[in-house]
């Protein structure tokens, strides 16, 4: 068993295992005075106020593991390795899912606290802050510690990850490179973030923000009820009406639209990331203040300033209650919010009784060059991946052909047990422009001897 400490406190020179005193003494008291005897999360007697929502990350991870994703996600737009990972980790505490919240292979969701808190990605920094900057960056080398997160939190935190001997892994895939030492950065700052929202080690052992994990922390990834039972305790349930982002559009002009509810009718602030590199112990986002709303409080239009970059928005109406806070929305102001793979339709019944299932286990990034498909419950021993422009659903040999005509053979597809993994090319001059696949195998017991999945469609990423 890999045992992962995270210390939530580094004081002077000194690692410790719990808070500050004061804190120490908050928390026991609020023990004793808390009801529910059945709970297993603690607190700090801490909490993050709206003007410490923000966060930054310094990318100094030099292990190649933790910078090897190079593929970009639609939900966190222009990151990759070691900050993607980060940004996850962060994310997953969020009151809704991080824009479709549905990118990552290994969890559902991302976005699951279900409260009034949600942190904003404020961009990257050029160095690891003080300890009060909200930035989180590797540090060198501890054999005992792997991270910590240094608090109290009401004016701040900072959280480090030690490297060397750990080696970090960016994923978003399960498998961790590096032996004993291999350590699933998403996972441990997920953990260690949940200390940043005043929470301490919890006595479940399937929560997330238990001391140890089995894995090298890959189920971190992804908070369990008694960590959102944390979180909502420190910051309340989500109200029915919190500000809610739930798309944009880009406006000649300049502009974003932003669409949702709940927004103020006026004096409203819009946050965006910071496109450059901040300096500083300064982390607040890009304002823009004085924004009325529209339409019931449904729609903001507002000029972006020059020096936003793709990241997060958000909307504070005013008032310091935590619900005034919208979720972070993934944004980009090059291009309108794009789509991760869907699948859609069902594949055709084989002649044993299963269900073939077509679905995207990577990102289609132009940057990694390629994206991975997988075909599960087919039968036969060969295929044949089809593409097409369009969408469709034609009746064809017993099943469903989910594609237009044209179609186009991309490749062979060799399947094995009923399984099959398959890589396509992802070019440059497919940016933003999408494609849908299909796989059409061989049946040797269906009467017209041919197996049918269902559809994917993919949008090209940078």
């Amino acid at each position: 068993m890999n045992r992962l400490l995270k210390l939530p406190s580094r004081l002077g020179p000194r690692a410790l295992c719990h808070a500050t005193l004061p804190g120490l003494a908050i928390a026991l008291v609020l023990a004793l005075l808390l009801p529910t005897p059945t709970r297993a999360f603690a607190v700090f007697g801490d909490t993050l106020d709206l003007g410490q929502r923000d966060f930054r990350i310094w990318n100094n991870f030099t292990d190649p593991e933790a910078n090897d994703n190079l593929a970009l996600d639609p939900d966190f737009p222009g990151a990759q390795g070691a900050a993607l990972a980060i940004w996850k980790g962060v994310a997953e505490w969020g009151s809704a899912p991080h824009g479709t919240g549905t990118t990552d292979p290994s969890q559902p969701v991302i976005g699951s606290g279900a409260s009034n808190f949600d942190a904003f990605f404020s961009g990257y920094s050029e160095g690891p802050g003080n300890r009060n900057a909200n930035v989180l960056s590797m540090i060198e080398g501890s054999s005992f510690i792997k991270a910590y997160t240094e608090i109290p939190i009401r004016d701040g935190w900072r959280i480090r990850f030690y490297e060397d001997p750990w080696v970090w892994n960016d994923g978003p895939d399960t498998l961790l490179l590096g032996g004993s030492k291999a350590l699933d950065l998403q996972g441990v700052a997920t953990h260690e973030y949940g200390h940043a929202l005043g929470l301490d080690h919890s006595s479940d052992p399937t929560a997330t923000m238990f001391a140890s994990s089995a894995n090298g922390a890959i189920d971190f990834r992804s908070i369990e009820a008694d960590d959102i039972a944390g979180i909502q305790f420190l910051y309340g349930v989500r109200s029915p009406s919190k500000a809610l982002i739930t798309g944009y559009t880009l406006v000649s002009g300049g502009q974003v639209l932003i669409e949702g509810r709940g927004f103020a009718a006026t004096d409203n602030e819009v946050w965006f990331t910071h496109r450059a590199k901040i300096t500083g112990p300064d982390g607040d986002p890009v304002r823009v203040t004085g924004v009325p709303s529209t339409q019931g409080g449904s729609r903001i239009l507002v000029t972006l300033p020059d020096d936003v970059g793709p990241g997060d928005i958000a909307v504070r109406r005013p008032g310091i209650r935590p619900e005034d806070l919208s979720n972070a929305y993934p944004f980009d102001p090059r291009r309108d919010a794009l789509s991760p793979p869907q699948s859609y339709g069902q594949g055709k019944l084989t002649s044993i009784g299963t269900t073939p299932t077509l679905t995207a286990l990577t990102l289609p990034s132009a940057t990694a060059g390629t994206f991975r498909l997988e075909l599960r419950d087919a039968l036969g021993s060969f295929g044949l991946l089809l593409e097409s422009e369009n969408r469709a659903a034609t009746p064809f040999q017993g099943g469903t052909l989910y594609l237009a005509a044209p179609l186009r053979r991309v490749q062979p597809v060799s399947i094995q047990f009923g399984l099959a993994s398959i890589d396509v090319d992802a070019p440059a001059d497919l940016i933003g422009r999408s494609r849908y696949y299909q796989v059409w195998f061989h049946d040797p017991g269906d009467p017209l001897g041919s197996g049918l999945s269902n559809g994917v469609r993919v949008t090209f990423l940078p």
